[in-house]
């Protein structure tokens, strides 16, 4: 089987970094091609042993590659298991790990998750928790958690972030990719360009707060969004290679993760609106739309947020730590107190505010620089998004302009992690900049 470059060029910053970091890989193969079913019988006889594996599907996965993975696994290891979740709206929170577990057997040896987001995040955890080894056979280029070693995880209402395991290898079998609805090709998409804020934000917690950054994992990072970039154009005529280019570049985005210990190479502000409006659909009893959906539309708005925020020189402006906390439990709800308790307002930054400004100011052009070359490529960004039928604008979401405006506001308190949105609202300007965009 050829080897990968990229993938092949992530297994090679494994080690001690320039960073300061040491980065870990422990997934052993992204394959994207089609010999998944080779691979997948190599690693459940590998992993499985004389035991049983289970599969764990929901029932639109079930029709992808159902009787496929079923009739692998059964050849392949001591015998096979199935969990086909129901009930609707899935999330990983506590009713679907709950169901995984009870599930397992005594000769459970395997997990296999068959699906994408809900399914691979309850599997992830559930692997770390018991122990056992998990492999993911994907059936939609939809999101970049395939080979992520973090699961977001529904826990009374909170979405957090909660340390799982990464699988030991990811399958993904290109003509399975490009028969995926479209909406949930528009949505990996979607997830990939928001790694242009994440890496942005990145970048400027270095530069203004001092936070590790490490290059050779941020080119990784580029190198990947620019895959799927420059295959967007043929994933409307559901194209093999332009769908699995798609993947590889979400199981790339993964494997960064993996590298760096956490989401930082992959997850900035326009994630965090995400999750924010993902909360406040499910406190309003609405289905959640696709999460690389709210990802592609919040990183159009981050564009423009980083455009306002380097147009000009503001100066420091004072900031109502009781007012905003005030505010931020309105919105927040019933998963306010969780939320202040992780990031406290009151806590700040490892820096005092003055020296984050005075760095901000010796870093401005370069980062006026970025800024404008990002809001440059905004309208091929929109255009790539909207001809795949993907939303563009918050009405395309079920959201309000208000709503998306609240979110722009208060997403900041959702993660204790350094970006745009963070250090606006401690320099006493995020208000301003989010009535700038929406006037």
């Amino acid at each position: 089987m050829a080897r990968d470059r990229l993938l092949e060029k992530a297994r090679a910053l494994q080690g001690v970094c320039a960073c300061g970091r040491k980065h870990e890989l422990t997934t052993r193969e992204i394959c994207v091609g089609r010999e998944m079913d080779e691979r997948l019988a190599f690693y459940a006889m590998d992993l499985c042993g004389g035991g049983r594996a289970l599969a764990v599907f929901d029932e639109n996965t079930y029709k992808a590659a159902g009787d496929r993975v079923m009739r692998t696994l059964a050849s392949s290891c001591g015998g096979a298991d199935r969990l086909v979740l129901t009930g609707g709206e899935l999330h990983a929170d506590a009713r679907t790990v709950g169901d995984i577990l009870l599930h397992m057997g005594d000769q459970t040896r395997l997990l296999v998750a068959v699906g994408s987001g809900t399914i691979n995040d309850s599997c992830r955890y559930v692997s770390h928790r018991t122990g056992l080894p998990y492999l993911v056979v994907g059936t939609a280029p939809s999101m970049d958690g395939y080979a992520s070693s973090v699961s977001p995880v529904l826990v009374d209402g909170l979405k957090l972030t909660m340390e799982a395991c990464a699988p030991a290898a990811v399958l993904l079998d290109p003509e399975i990719l490009a028969a995926a609805p479209r909406p949930m090709l528009a949505a990996g998409l979607g997830d990939m360009l928001g790694k242009h804020i994440a890496l942005l934000d990145w970048s400027l917690s270095a530069s203004v707060l001092g936070e590790s950054f490490c290059e050779p994992i941020a080119s990784l990072m580029q190198e990947a969004v620019a895959l799927c970039e420059q295959s967007a154009g043929e994933l409307i005529r559901r194209d093999e290679g332009a769908a699995a280019a798609l993947g590889r570049g979400l199981c790339l985005s993964g494997l960064a993760m993996q590298l760096m210990g956490n989401s930082r190479p992959a997850s900035g502000g326009e994630h965090h609106i995400s999750h924010f409006l993902e909360m406040k659909q499910l406190q309003r009893g609405e289905k959640p739309t696709l999460h690389g959906d709210k990802v592609g539309v919040a990183t159009l708005y981050m564009i423009d947020f980083y455009e306002k925020l380097y147009e000009k020189k503001r100066a420091l402006k004072p900031v109502d730590l009781a007012l905003w906390e005030r505010r931020l439990r309105e919105a927040y709800g019933p998963a306010a107190e969780g939320f202040l308790k992780i990031s406290p307002l009151e806590k700040g930054e490892a820096l005092p505010r003055e020296q984050q400004y005075q760095n901000y100011l010796a870093c401005f052009d370069a980062f006026r620089e970025k800024a404008q070359a990002l809001k440059a490529k905004r309208e091929d960004y929109r255009r790539q998004l909207d001809a795949l039928g993907g939303p563009t604008e918050p009405e395309q979401l079920n959201v309000s302009r208000m709503q998306m405006r609240e979110a722009m506001l208060c997403a900041f308190l959702l993660r204790p992690r350094y970006s745009a949105l963070r250090m606006a609202f401690y320099f006493g300007w995020l208000e301003e900049i989010v009535d700038e965009i929406f006037a």
